[in-house]
């Protein structure tokens, strides 16, 4: 069910790499930093944690379980700054860290819309809607479907 994001990013893309990006800097993403526990595909548990900016990226990490409380799959996650902007970066892995990606191939998502703590990284939308929440948001094709995977997320500890 997940695999078709990766060609749903190549899509996306190819659609928005003509597009200006708008200004950003990893300090507008500060508000992220730290651990995220919350409900994702289908309900089951899901977590993201970010480390502070460093180096001009923003390193962090994603689990999304299945609802028996088996790993479904993982993603290592760097947002970094880019010609003024920002682009999320991730990579795919199974639960026995197997790459969904070739082994030189990342997804990247270049910041497309922006809007307070709003930002729309070509599709993937993350929002800050609380001191402690946070949305993310993803639209996947599969089988000529379109849906949109939505991640609520509240601040760990």
């Amino acid at each position: 069910m997940i695999r078709p994001l990766v060609t749903f990013a190549a899509a996306i893309l190819t659609i928005t790499g003509a597009m200006a990006a708008p200004p950003a800097t990893l300090a507008d993403l500060a508000w992220l930093q730290g651990s995220w526990e919350g409900e994702g595909i289908e309900g089951a548990p899901a977590l993201e944690a970010y480390a502070p900016a460093a180096g001009g990226q923003m390193v962090g990490h994603f689990r999304q379980l299945n609802k028996d409380g088996t790993v479904m799959f993982y993603e290592l996650i760097t947002i970094v700054e880019e010609g003024g902007s920002l682009a999320y970066r991730l990579k795919h892995f199974n639960a026995d860290l197997t790459g969904w990606e070739e082994k030189d191939k990342v997804v990247s998502f270049p910041l497309t819309d922006r809007e307070g703590d709003r930002l729309d990284f070509s599709g993937l939308v993350y929002e800050r809607t609380g001191a402690d929440t946070m949305t993310a948001s993803v639209k996947v094709s599969e089988g000529g479907k379109t849906e949109t995977l939505v991640f609520r997320f509240r601040r760990k500890g």
